[in-house]
């Protein structure tokens, strides 16, 4: 990341009404848990701990604090990382609540969600950012990240480098005029459905299912080495199983690099300043989070955390005390 770590942000935004979106539709995320547990990480206060700085005044009172993840390969190993942080260092229990990322937004606007650590900005999640930008604190990018649209390097570079070569209809074709998406809620899929207006891709066709579904297609696809497009980002696991290039996107209909942010209910670092101090320095070099993800991918999401925290108590030490080395 470039931003050096003391210009990272934990800024209180003052509290305007949220406008241009009804809310009603969607799922109210309540805060009342029905079984009274912690969540569902895997970790308990028994595991190997990091010191712990919780101050008293951030001891859990009301019930575990709710973090919202999305079913995305990293969203699920850096939820887990920031439970695991949370629960050990601090002695506050986290219920980790799955659900679609615009629902994320808005709830975190509400107060229904404490966090969430997948926004991506300033593009991918733009129409969610601005309709909440001015109810929530802003703790600062964790990694960073690229998305648009993938295919196996078995696909000739000299037929098809760029998303606009698929105006041709014989090569649209050649991917059953189809790109495989994610979730349809998701800002990948939002930005793929702009690239088709923008390219001017009327031959082809955007098929929303889900990530798991994504990586599936593609896995079939390579087995058989037919030609396939997936919408994708990095960092992903399968960039390190598959030999892959993304499509040239001379339109920036995906923009350029992305930045994954976490994000806060307003309130949250007055009530938790040690815990809003962390999530401020909660930040992962690229590399060590593509391991991270094939390793996630080839045994479990836990495992791979598991391994990480062995491997890295400097960097866990830093995130949770501001102490280098």
């Amino acid at each position: 990341m470039t931003d050096p770590l003391w210009r990272r942000r934990a800024v209180l935004l003052s509290g305007l009404a949220l406008a241009g979106v009804s809310l009603s539709s969607q799922v109210r995320l309540t805060r009342q848990r029905q079984d009274g547990s912690a969540g569902t990480s895997q970790f308990t206060q028994g595991d190997s701990e990091p010191h712990s700085v919780v101050a008293a005044s951030e001891k859990q009172t009301a019930g575990p604090l709710r973090l919202g993840w999305s079913p995305w390969a990293d969203a699920e190993v850096m939820s887990l990382i920031a439970q695991r942080v949370i629960q050990q260092a601090y002695n506050i229990p986290v219920e980790r609540v799955m659900a679609d990322i615009g629902i994320q937004y808005a709830s975190v606007a509400r107060g229904d969600l404490d966090l969430m650590v997948m926004a991506w900005l300033p593009l991918t999640h733009k129409d969610y950012w601005k309709r909440v930008r001015d109810r929530v604190l802003d703790f600062g990018s964790i990694y960073s990240g690229r998305l648009g649209w993938v295919v196996p390097d078995y696909v000739d570079a000299s037929e098809v480098r760029s998303i606009s070569d698929l105006r041709n209809p014989e090569l649209a074709a050649r991917f059953s005029n189809t790109v495989q998406g994610i979730d349809p809620g998701s800002g990948l899929n939002q930005a793929s459905e702009r690239a088709l207006l923008d390219y001017n891709l009327s031959d082809m066709r955007l098929v929303a299912s889900s990530s798991a579904a994504m990586t599936a297609v593609l896995d079939k696809a390579v087995r058989e080495r037919r030609w396939v497009i997936v919408t994708s980002w990095t960092p992903h696991w399968m960039f390190a199983r598959y030999k892959l290039r993304f499509l040239e996107d001379p339109k920036l209909a995906f923009g350029g690099l992305e930045w994954i942010h976490a994000l806060g209910r307003q309130g949250f670092d007055l009530e938790y300043p040690n815990l809003a101090a962390f999530l401020s320095r909660f930040q992962i070099p690229d590399l060590e989070l593509s391991d991270l993800l094939l390793m996630a991918n080839e045994k479990t999401a836990e495992v791979a955390v598991e391994d990480y925290f062995d491997h890295h108590p400097a960097r866990i030490r830093y995130w949770t005390t501001g102490m280098i080395g």
